[in-house]
């Protein structure tokens, strides 16, 4: 089994967290709750334990750490559990809102914007506030966009008049049928209401007037297209409406596509594979999110024509939450972000505490917006077949990316994405560029 369920004794479930960090050094061990005392463990740490500790019994080292029971766990029943928790149910993260206002303090920017090196790639293109995108533009498939102050409402820099909703018809024909709002607005109802808009604000954000402190998205007032396509981060019932998405996407001139989505142990459909290898031979980096709480990279991130993002902390180590393997190209953050959110449709916020390989995916799509507005200069003359260009990103960013000090190279791509290093890197010719195979 990939995941377990663990019961605590009694003890907060941060107090088997700490304890189990004790035993765990360099690793991420954070579990991830659904009730006060009950969590999902990753499996990988489970056996971490057994080859650090061969001569202690795994349920006997568990119990000093305050483990009551453990129970194995399916992939589908523990992503389900997650996706559906209330809030309301879970037990604060004592400490870490705290810790990433201090973090911000010291630098006046996010961790997280630092640790990837943003606000030198910001200089070479005249800074946050000066950025002229000059024709770059991005497509982002997820559950729509709200009106939020980080997209600069009401004087947005959203491309609304192109925005999109290609939403899937109810299997359940008994359903009570829930009104889209269309134009790739959010109603802000379903399992994963607002995540457009989180993730939206990760890649474009720009508000001076945010509370605790102005708030950036990697490419500031970058102009993005929203599509809405589902109200939950798992796509297998969607894929035909991917697949409109991106043929519109392609229609608007967009760059790179942002797919903090993924098709979850099923089958890719060929709407889907045709919708990757349309945007590849246009020449559009679909930029795409490893997946989290399972193992394996889910599609279409494990897909060759894609660009595959895992999850970091804010210590460089592997975010404990999310996917691996050898389809991942590189890690970006993805572990206790100050994010735009939302309630509704219309309470707004900034909040700490953003998990998940999706926001590692939003910041590499602001990282890919940058790079082609700096070398939109040279492009068309480097690479005169449009799949070039992707391919050329991709080794940039592997090669230009910032190797910890312990790391996992098979597992979680080349390294940690460096922003600043890729847009300062001299571009790859083309004759040292390999197509990928087709979806």
């Amino acid at each position: 089994m990939n995941n377990f369920i663990v019961i605590s004794d009694g003890r907060p479930l941060a107090e088997v967290e700490r304890r189990l960090a004790k035993y765990l050094p360099g690793l991420d061990v954070r579990l991830f709750a659904f009730s006060q005392h009950q969590a999902i463990l990753r499996g990988t740490l489970l056996r971490a334990l057994e080859i650090e500790y061969p001569s202690i019994p795994l349920l006997q080292l568990l119990a000093v750490c305050g483990v009551a029971d453990l129970k194995p766990i399916g992939d589908e029943a523990s992503a389900t559990i997650l996706a559906a928790r209330d809030a309301i149910d879970l037990p604060a993260r004592t400490g870490v809102a705290a810790a990433t206002r201090a973090a911000r303090a010291a630098v006046g920017l996010d961790w997280h914007l630092v640790q990837v090196r943003v606000p030198q790639a910001w200089q070479l293109l005249g800074g946050p506030d000066a950025i002229a995108w000059n024709g770059t533009k991005v497509g982002h498939i997820d559950t729509g966009y709200t009106g939020h102050p980080a997209f600069g409402f009401p004087a947005t820099w959203l491309d609304t008049a192109n925005a999109e909703t290609f939403f899937p018809a109810s299997d359940n024909a008994d359903a009570t049928p829930i009104a889209e709002l269309g134009a790739g607005l959010d109603n802000g109802i379903g399992v994963s209401a607002g995540h457009g808009t989180k993730i939206g604000g990760t890649i474009c954000g720009h508000d001076d007037s945010a509370s605790g402190g102005p708030f950036f998205g990697v490419a500031p007032k970058v102009p993005v297209v929203e599509v809405r396509i589902t109200d939950i981060v798992l796509i297998n019932h969607a894929q035909r409406e991917f697949e409109q998405a991106v043929t519109h996407l392609l229609a608007q001139g967009v760059g790179v596509i942002n797919v903090s989505l993924g098709v979850f142990l099923g089958t890719m459909r060929r709407e889907l594979r045709r919708a990757v290898n349309a945007a590849y031979d246009a020449g559009v980096i679909m930029v795409c999110a490893a997946g989290n709480h399972v193992n394996s990279v889910v599609g279409p991130a494990s897909l060759v024509r894609t660009v595959a993002v895992a999850g970091v902390t804010r210590d460089d180590t592997p975010w404990s939450g999310s996917s691996f393997g050898p389809e991942v190209d590189f890690s970006a953050p993805a572990a206790d972000l100050r994010r735009a959110s939302v309630r509704g449709t219309s309470s707004f916020s900034y909040g700490f505490g953003g998990d998940g390989t999706s926001y590692a995916t939003a910041m590499t799509t602001g990282a890919a917006a940058l790079w082609l507005t700096h070398r939109a200069a040279e492009l068309d003359a480097a690479y005169p077949q449009r799949w070039q260009r992707i391919e050329a990103f991709r080794a940039l960013a592997r090669a230009t990316a910032r190797v910890p000090a312990v790391w996992q190279p098979g597992s979680f791509g080349t390294g940690v994405l460096d922003v600043a290093a890729l847009l300062d890197a001299d571009l790859p010719a083309a004759s040292d560029l390999a197509q990928a195979e087709a979806a």
